[in-house]
């Protein structure tokens, strides 16, 4: 590596890790095999649209992109954004005028002209380019026609792809959408739509107009499966050839907490820290990984770290103790007493005393307040001692900042399921046993769609 020019790591380093645009290629979209081809599958079929849906930075824009650049023919796939304000209109508008080149629409004419100028004739011809006006989109069937268009216009079957439809503020306007779907099902207009947004349901992304049910294929986009991660991991290092300590590849797939920009990342900073070493480097160690990590903890979003920073920010130190003990364990929801063992186990290793149960709970239900971020929420409606992230992505950078103060977690344990814990280098943990008919419903529930 220490013979690459900076031009040449950078141009490589860029095509194999993408933590700040969307992968678009296949070979690059790792874990997500099973949903590539479910998608591809349903987009053959006739008047089907697919809506890929999860948290935020799970990777929906990634696959909705590969799919469509995989699928596209005779031309490029079409992209479009969504923002709080827009509309069926704006957006169908926005694919049809943004999309479609210039010269589709004008056409021009000719005019002839005859004069007699002195017993002389003189024949002349003027070019006249005249403006196509578009279709004015104010209906669902307007938006219909457009789209028909489309395809006589840019390829026989078209592949849109509209990202963060979540942004839409209007739910009359998304239900819109459901609406559209519909329709150009029913017309067999050959044109196919991808859809991403943050939501755990579509129903919560398009409201309760479901008649286009039928015509919608699912992808609910939950984190990156651990050899996903591997995946990720390995192409990235073996492109330097570069190889990686059993544990520090450990580490960066727990810490990124199933997020693939997490993986790409940690795998993009500590390929950097290597690279300005000066020096061939052949194994990436643990001193490597740390200085990457810490890296990568300084570069996270501004939005990311606005909540923990409001919790934590001129505060005891015990609260950064309690927002780690959340981030430990695979469960995404916790009970109290779990996250208490959690603490205690932090504690242990940081050699610090324990906070006494009513001061525990007291701390504890300030991170659920506005004025320390309300980090934390209520994981269930109207039950009690169970509590999650408000935001899951949150959980990654929580888990990055406990790794660089030092603090190992398990990233395996499942509390609920009464397993053994997870192992680390160097860390001895115990097992927690679940004590609840409550923990072991959520472990059948998650149990059975994990099967599915």
């Amino acid at each position: 590596m220490k013979d690459m020019s900076s031009h040449d790591f950078y141009t490589l380093l860029n095509k194999v890790v993408r933590p700040a645009a969307p992968v678009s290629n296949s070979e690059l979209l790792f874990g997500r095999e099973k949903q590539l081809s479910s998608i591809e599958s349903v987009l053959y079929s006739d008047g089907r649209s697919v809506f890929i849906y999860g948290d935020r930075g799970v990777g929906k824009t990634s696959l909705a992109h590969t799919i469509a650049y995989k699928l596209q023919k005779d031309n490029l796939p079409i992209l479009v954004g969504c923002e709080p304000s827009s509309t069926l209109s704006s957006i169908i508008n926005d694919i049809i005028l943004k999309n479609t080149p210039k010269v589709n629409y004008k056409k021009e004419s000719n005019l002839s002209l005859g004069v007699n100028f002195w017993a002389f004739k003189i024949n002349g011809q003027l070019r006249k380019e005249q403006e196509i006006t578009p279709i004015e989109i104010n209906s669902i069937s307007t938006a219909v026609l457009a789209l028909d268009d489309l395809t006589k216009i840019h390829s026989n079957q078209p592949f849109i792809v509209i990202d963060e439809f979540d942004q839409i503020e209007s739910q009359h306007e998304k239900q819109n959408f459901g609406r559209l779907i519909k329709a150009l099902g029913d017309q067999n207009i050959n044109v196919k739509m991808i859809f991403t947004g943050i939501s755990d349901s579509l129903h919560s992304l398009i409201g309760g107009h479901l008649s286009s049910e039928r015509q919608i294929h699912q992808t609910h986009l939950e984190a990156l499966p651990w050899n996903g991660r591997f995946d990720i991991i390995d192409n990235a290092f073996a492109a330097f050839k570069i190889k990686v300590e059993d544990n520090v590849r450990y580490k960066i797939a727990g810490l990124s907490d199933g997020f693939p920009h997490y993986v790409h990342l940690l795998c993009e900073k500590i390929l950097t820290c290597a690279f300005i070493k000066n020096k061939e480097v052949d194994v990436i160690d643990h001193q490597l990984f740390l200085e990457g990590l810490n890296d990568a903890v300084g570069s996270i979003s501004e939005t990311l770290k606005h909540d923990y920073v409001l919790a934590t920010l001129g505060r005891k130190e015990y609260f950064h103790h309690l927002l780690w003990a959340m981030a430990d364990a695979e469960d995404l929801q916790r009970e109290k007493k779990t996250i208490k063992h959690s603490y205690s186990e932090i504690c242990k290793q940081k050699q610090l005393d324990i906070l006494e149960d009513k001061q525990f709970d007291r701390q504890f239900n300030k991170l659920k307040t506005v004025e320390y971020g309300e980090v934390i929420v209520n994981a269930f409606e109207g039950r009690k001692g169970w509590f999650k992230f408000k935001e899951n992505m949150i959980r990654g950078y929580v888990r990055m900042l406990a790794e660089n103060n030092n603090v190992s977690l398990d990233f395996q344990r499942r509390f609920t399921a009464g397993e053994p814990t997870a192992r680390h280098v160097g860390v001895k943990t115990s097992t927690y046993k679940p004590l609840t008919s409550v923990e072991e419903l959520a472990y059948r529930s998650q149990k059975k769609k994990m099967d599915k």
